[in-house]
């Protein structure tokens, strides 16, 4: 009876000191004290890269009041497990695609629209402007986030095992992995590909398995994921621009002080401008380690591009305008075209 009694009164502390450990760590971010960012990526990615760089000067500047610790490779959990710890107060930073977060934050939709941008210095000034990426991070803030930037993953491009892509034909008939998205599974339709929903885990197992036989998403995903080993070709298509959105919860952030904020404004802008800096450094020196890898590499034409754009957005056009909010996107739409 006596040994019972000692296990519950174990399990009993046990289940005290972890409360009482995170009714600390909680206490003390809320002073200010510690910013924890969580994130999905290795160590080696220049997403962590970048956020070192972000804890160093933070750190620094603030003469080590602000702490920060960084939870990298999912030790969190996955993108929507970490915004839904930021949108509670539990966590103070993590970082997503925005094409991840458009349940809670339907702005984002906009942001779906294929060829939206022409390379990555327009996708910059536009993501960078108040107009546009200003005005998106804004309505982050009814979801109880204050948005500080956007990072880069880059263009998004499709492997094969099937054939390239070298005409609009070409398409036709791949079986393609579609995210459980019905927008995308209708664009993917659109041109003719057979999309299978698949989430991300469970792609590379299903190239090699054959249920699907084509890919698409961007050159540091092909190189991590290891798609080159069950792919032959890489079309560069560079259908859809994604990038990383970078926020932190709004009622932290209004509970630091305007020197606080200042110092972390500055940070995150110097983390941003390494981050795309390592980003397209590494996306260039991976096409060259694809082609070693023994990938058949071509650039899409633009007439082909020209097609799939025209095809693919006639099919999702009003689906997005109406999710993300028909002022808002036509609006931003417009502003973009005109930078």
């Amino acid at each position: 009876m006596s040994g019972i009694k000692n296990l519950i009164l174990a399990i009993t502390l046990v289940a005290v000191t972890g409360l009482l450990i995170a009714y600390l760590i909680t206490f003390q971010s809320r002073a200010g004290n510690v910013i924890r960012i969580a994130h999905d990526s290795k160590e080696t990615s220049p997403l962590h890269q970048a956020l070192l760089l972000f804890e160093q000067q933070v750190e620094t500047e603030s003469h080590g009041e602000i702490k920060v610790e960084i939870y990298p490779v999912r030790q969190l959990g996955g993108v929507q497990e970490t915004t839904e710890l930021v949108q509670q107060g539990n966590l103070q930073m993590t970082v997503g695609a925005s094409v991840l977060l458009t349940s809670i934050v339907p702005e984002f939709n906009v942001l779906d629209m294929f060829y939206l941008f022409r390379d990555v210095e327009h996708a910059h000034s536009a993501l960078d402007s108040d107009e546009i990426g200003g005005v998106l991070l804004k309505a982050m803030e009814t979801k109880g986030f204050h948005g500080l930037g956007f990072m880069e993953v880059g263009f998004r491009s499709i492997t094969s095992n099937k054939r390239s892509i070298n005409t609009f034909a070409d398409l036709k008939g791949l079986k393609i992995r579609a995210a459980s998205n019905p927008t995308q599974i209708e664009a993917w339709k659109s041109v003719g590909t057979a999309p299978t929903p698949l989430s991300w885990g469970e792609i590379f197992t299903s190239l090699q398995q054959g249920l699907i036989n084509t890919q698409e998403s961007s050159i540091y995903s092909i190189y991590v994921e290891r798609f080159y080993e069950a792919q032959k070709y890489l079309s560069l298509t560079d259908h859809i621009y994604t990038n990383y959105v970078w926020f932190v919860n709004k009622v932290f952030w209004e509970g630091l002080t305007d020197q606080h904020q200042a110092i972390i404004k500055r940070a995150s802008k110097s983390a941003i401008a390494k981050q795309r800096h390592l980003a397209a450094e590494l996306n260039s020196k991976i096409i060259s380690v694809l082609e070693e890898k023994g990938m058949q590499i071509n650039v899409v034409d633009a007439a082909v591009r020209a097609e799939m754009k025209l095809v693919m957005n006639t099919a999702v056009y009003e689906d997005l305008r109406k999710k993300t909010g028909v002022k808002l996107f036509d609006d931003i739409f417009s502003r973009i075209n005109q930078i």
